[in-house]
């Protein structure tokens, strides 16, 4: 078991340069500078990992957003003094060019802590091995989303979801008015990407 990070999934390759790459294969190193660092903590290695801002001790998704989404480079100057990310690496796909992604879990795990210095912007995402249970209700309890809990044999498994990995989040409820929508891309094509919602203040 461990935290849901609440951030842009990205992919990272380390060799002689850096390249980290979101879902949909945008180049993130730009918007995160300060995730340059990556290129001394580790080489020959593809990570995988979520990019986050912390605010207070939990990840802020809205400053995280606007940080990806900036496009002036003394925004993204700025932003970077004031709002530094953290790259949390869950997993390593790939060392000195030889695939991991067949191994099981706690074998990645292992390669992963022997291949990646921690630095000012870089931390190992640290695991539980029992007590799912109390990890989450803790987790919860701190303001985070949830938890993931990930099967120790488990292979990596590349863009499906699988009853490998789940996710164990708390779900809030609130009663909105739908105000409008914006059109699904790439898988929901077929339905809308974002619904414009409003909450009542008073009547």
């Amino acid at each position: 078991f461990e935290v849901k990070w609440d951030g842009i999934r990205a992919i990272s390759y380390i060799d002689q340069d850096l390249r980290m790459l979101s879902r949909n294969g945008k180049e993130l190193k730009l918007n995160f500078p300060e995730l340059e660092e990556l290129k001394t903590l580790a080489s020959n290695v593809v990570l995988d990992g979520e990019i986050v801002v912390m605010k207070e001790g939990r990840a802020d998704f809205q400053t995280m957003l606007e940080r990806a989404n900036a496009s002036n480079p003394r925004d993204i100057e700025y932003m970077a003094g004031k709002s530094p990310a953290t790259y949390v690496v869950f997993d390593i796909l790939e060392k000195d060019g030889i695939t991991l992604v067949t191994a099981s879990l706690l074998e990645r795990k292992r390669i992963l802590s022997e291949s990646l210095k921690e630095g000012a912007n870089v931390v190992l995402s640290r695991f539980v091995d029992a007590e799912g249970q109390a990890y989450y209700e803790a987790a919860v309890g701190k303001g985070i989303e949830g938890i993931m809990a990930k099967r120790k044999v488990s292979p990596y498994e590349s863009g499906v979801r699988s009853s490998s990995w789940l996710k164990i989040k708390k779900i809030a409820l609130c009663d909105c008015v739908i105000f409008g929508y914006t059109k699904g891309e790439g898988a929901r094509e077929g339905t809308f990407g974002a619904l414009i919602v409003g909450l009542y203040d008073g009547e």
